[in-house]
């Protein structure tokens, strides 16, 4: 399939499909057109317009207008099963410089279109004449992508820490791996891409990370997210993301991507390698 099947698979969208909905004349987020009769229900929080949604004037402030949509939620997630409660809280912003204009449930994100952000980290040997990397597989029992592989710390990103906070975080509930080694991990940039599931709309920022393990260090799954780590040559995860590519998670996909292009391993040597480069960094709709 090749490489650039995974930027068109994250960037297949249909925006006619979906309203946007507003805060203070903000855009924060679209939904879809089949779910406007969830809104509809509840004109104490939203008002229809002709071409998009708008949160009501009311709710003043970003507390106000996290438990107005909460209680919402808490009534809708009988109806529609895609709204689980993940307990988590989510930043809805305009950009992603912008200021918090509230929050929401990390399970009801996509629903709304909002714009939601995560840290995603490549695990490798330091050994650099045979470079490895550690590839997680899915549990089998998780209710998404499930027995699929993954990288080998990949997260979220809550509104209540900060990045480097949720890599240490995530480091240590994926992997075991203690905090004094979780902090030399290295930023490495973003990939981001605008990709419909459904009725649903992932607006993504990943933030990549690099750690460099010693070859002495051996992770262990802690928090039954993952079932098992292999230690793969990168060489061969390359061939897997080119060659199987429902192998990996969606996402990560882009991720090992940009890895491969900063290593050299993949080069302009490859046909539209301009367009894979692009591709990684889609503006967000």
């Amino acid at each position: 399939m090749g490489f650039l099947f995974h930027i068109s698979r994250c960037n297949q969208y249909d925006l006619t499909e979906f309203l946007p909905w507003h805060i203070s004349d903000k855009r924060v987020g679209y939904v879809h057109k089949k779910h406007s009769k969830y809104l509809e229900a509840f004109p104490k929080f939203f008002m229809s317009m002709p071409d998009h949604f708008a949160l009501s004037d009311a709710l003043v402030n970003p507390e106000d207008r996290s438990m107005a949509i909460e209680e919402m939620l808490e009534i809708l997630r009988t109806e529609e099963p895609k709204l689980r409660k993940l307990n988590e809280k989510y930043a809805v912003k305009e950009n992603i410089n912008g200021e918090t204009l509230m929050e929401i449930d990390r399970g009801a994100a996509d629903f709304f279109g909002i714009l939601n952000t995560g840290v995603h980290l490549n695990g490798v040997t330091n050994d650099h004449e045979n470079k490895k990397m550690w590839v997680a597989t899915r549990s089998h029992q998780r209710t998404t992508f499930p027995g699929e592989l993954d990288n080998m710390v990949a997260g979220g990103q809550p509104s209540n820490i900060t990045r480097q906070e949720n890599v240490i975080k995530e480091c240590y509930e994926e992997a075991s791996i203690p905090e004094e080694l979780a902090k030399a991990s290295e930023p490495k940039g973003f990939v981001s891409y605008n990709m419909q599931a459904g009725t649903t709309l992932r607006r993504k920022i990943l933030y990549v990370y690099d750690l460099y393990l010693p070859n002495s260090f051996i992770p262990l799954p802690n928090d039954n997210e993952v079932e098992k780590f292999d230690l793969v040559s990168v060489e061969a995860v390359m061939e897997t993301i080119k060659n199987r590519p429902n192998a990996f998670k969606y996402n990560c996909n882009l991720v090992i991507i940009d890895f491969l292009i900063r290593e050299g391993l993949i080069n302009e040597d490859l046909e539209n390698f301009n367009k894979l480069v692009q591709g990684l960094r889609c503006p967000i709709i």
